[in-house]
């Protein structure tokens, strides 16, 4: 039986390697967002995301940050490599000591499980959804 559990710290970056972080304890929440700015800047039909304290995650190298409107009305600012353009992690203007981290970028995802899909109000009707997770119209918190 191969064990998934996370091994801290846990460590992710970029897709070229020029932004690295590390994150020293579990993440408070883990989600799916299928709102339409993470549809948009995923290039996908959701953005699998981990809630981390700002104060438990390190970053090392230079990254660029593109504000956006958040579905809640916040000012999202999302962080990316301005090297080879991957999405990294983002800070919302409502919750200062809250960073979301794209889950795809972790070295080892294996263990990534969504508990919950938020904003399904704005989900694409071929999004195939897990039916056994929670699911909000908008942000649950």
């Amino acid at each position: 039986m191969i064990d998934h559990s996370p091994q801290l710290p846990l460590t992710g970056g970029c897709h070229c390697g020029a932004v690295r972080y590390q994150i020293s304890a579990l993440p408070k929440r883990t989600a799916n967002c299928h709102c339409r700015t993470c549809q948009r800047t995923s290039g996908a039909a959701y953005l699998a995301i981990m809630f981390v304290a700002t104060d438990i995650l390190q970053i090392t190298g230079t990254y660029q940050e593109y504000a956006t409107p958040a579905a809640s009305g916040n000012t999202l600012y999302r962080a990316f490599c301005p090297n080879c353009g991957c999405s990294l992690f983002a800070r919302n203007s409502a919750f200062a000591n809250i960073r979301p981290v794209t889950a795809a970028t972790l070295d080892d995802p294996s263990w990534f499980k969504a508990k919950l899909d938020m904003w399904v109000a704005e989900a694409q009707a071929w999004d195939m959804m897990d039916p056994e997770l929670p699911k909000f119209a908008g942000n649950p918190w």
